[in-house]
């Protein structure tokens, strides 16, 4: 840990302590005002709550940090940092509730624990934002950024080039070295320790044998450098695992995601509620999409296709798009992809083709508002997709998938995504990278994480093109 992010992590404990201080101070005297319209049956002077108001900020801050926020290096993302502090503050003023139930001691308000509980939120939140936003403007000054090395060929060119160009990361990038044999690269890497220092080193290819991941981490556990690797799609899935032990023989298994049980109603309930809403607010533009297709063109207002979802299959239903007889389930319109998926240039099993010529005026406003996905919504209200999820993929390109892949298809696709919105900003995502970050999405699956990308997406459909955290 550099100085400076420790000296921050003494800093927000002392600020999280004051804002939590704050909030309750704010929620009593807020109170005092409302007397006149809701009189207070049990008094309590201000010495009396502030000497509740000591014990409870410690205890809150405790939990703030067993939710691993006093770790403030450059990456954290600020949904993931609210969801803890909400929860760690939520934790605690409960925890205050039922020691008072069981004391069967009778707290003055119950709207002062209420208020509280809400200004510590907010006002944690915002100290958290302005020690951050400071913490950034000294990164791009050069203080507290980590050194790093980066072993790297050209598949890894976009992550350097974004680590470049957000300094907020904490990175400077102190050597690019190429891997062309591994016992001159490790001299290499000793020869740049001794020089000018390496506190970090990163493996930006996932392709290359285990082997040198593991001597590039025996060369940082010798001295005490952190090692960083991008994973492939095996290594992706490493996560959430569950150790236990069967007479005395420890076994490891593998969680597919954590969204199960509860996660999985609550993300069923977010579907439903959404999708219902938006199918009666938007049912005027139905309309209106469907008259504008029947003036302007021959053929049916919907287009419809298999498309995977989990070991099944539906038929997804969107707003066509092409010229009916240039479009799929006709015999010129097969014929005519067969001839433009041979200028696809694409790795993997996705087809791109530039400048389609089936697709029609009408159509390429539909697909770049992406209204043409609008009907699925109704899918999404009966089950077969959900709001947030994995891209939803053709039958005929799932069984070009290889096994590794196929974990994505453990959930539901989703009308939108991670790699739906990452998308916008790098148009040409390898189809490696949409499995990785489907695979991230799964395993790191919360409720948080659907809002957040549920709010990007609708920043995207008003013409923003916001920044990816993820």
């Amino acid at each position: 840990m550099k100085r400076s992010e420790f000296f921050f992590n003494l800093i927000s404990i002392a600020v999280d302590f004051v804002m939590i201080m704050l909030a309750g101070v704010g929620a009593f005297y807020f109170r005092l005002r409302l007397t006149e319209f809701r009189p207070i049956i049990y008094s309590l002077s201000l010495s009396g709550y502030l000497e509740i108001l000591f014990l409870i900020s410690p205890i809150v801050v405790l939990l703030l940090a067993l939710a691993g926020l006093y770790n403030l290096k450059g990456t954290r993302r600020f949904v993931s940092e609210f969801s803890r502090v909400f929860l760690a503050v939520s934790s605690g003023l409960l925890g205050v509730v039922i020691l008072f139930f069981f004391n069967q001691t009778v707290f003055p308000s119950r709207l002062i624990i209420l208020m509280t509980w809400g200004l510590a939120i907010v006002l944690v939140s915002l100290g958290r934002i302005i020690l951050r936003r400071t913490q950034i403007a000294m990164l791009k000054q050069g203080i507290g950024l980590h050194r790093l090395a980066v072993v790297n060929d050209e598949s890894g060119n976009g992550l350097v080039n974004e680590i470049e160009k957000r300094p907020e990361l904490g990175y400077k990038i102190v050597a690019l070295l190429k891997l062309t044999d591994l016992n001159k690269l490790l001299e290499e890497l000793e020869q740049i320790r001794k020089n000018s220092g390496i506190d970090e080193i990163m493996v930006a290819n996932p392709k290359y044998p285990s082997e040198v991941n593991e001597r590039l981490l025996a060369f940082c556990r010798d001295y005490g450098i952190l090692f960083n690797f991008v994973p492939n799609v095996f290594e992706t899935s490493r996560v959430n695992i569950q150790m236990e032990t069967i007479s005395g023989t420890p076994v490891i298994i593998l969680k597919g995601t954590p969204l199960e049980g509860w996660g999985k109603f609550m993300k069923r309930v977010l579907d439903v509620l959404i999708s219902s809403l938006a199918l009666i607010m938007l049912s005027p533009f139905f309309f209106l999409i469907a008259v504008a297709l029947k003036l302007t063109s021959r053929g049916p207002v919907f287009f419809h296709q298999p498309r995977a979802a989990g070991l099944a299959s539906f038929e997804c239903y969107k707003f066509r798009t092409m010229y009916y007889e240039m479009s799929e389930g006709t015999a010129q319109g097969d014929k005519l992809r067969e001839e433009l998926e041979k200028q696809n240039a694409r790795p993997g099993p996705f087809v791109k083709i530039k400048n389609d010529p089936r697709v029609m005026p009408l159509g390429r406003f539909l697909r770049r508002t992406k209204l043409d996905e609008m009907p699925q919504l109704w899918h999404i209200l009966r089950g077969q997709m959900s709001l947030v999820g994995p891209r939803v993929h053709m039958v005929k390109e799932v069984v070009k998938f290889q096994d590794m892949h196929k974990k994505i298809f453990t959930i539901k696709p989703g009308a939108t995504g991670l790699t739906q919105i990452t998308q916008v900003q790098k148009p040409e995502l390898s189809f490696e990278d949409e499995i990785r970050l489907d695979t991230f999405y799964l395993e790191n699956w919360s409720l948080w994480l659907d809002l957040y990308i549920i709010f990007k997406t609708l920043l995207i459909l008003l013409g923003k093109k916001p920044k990816v955290d993820y």
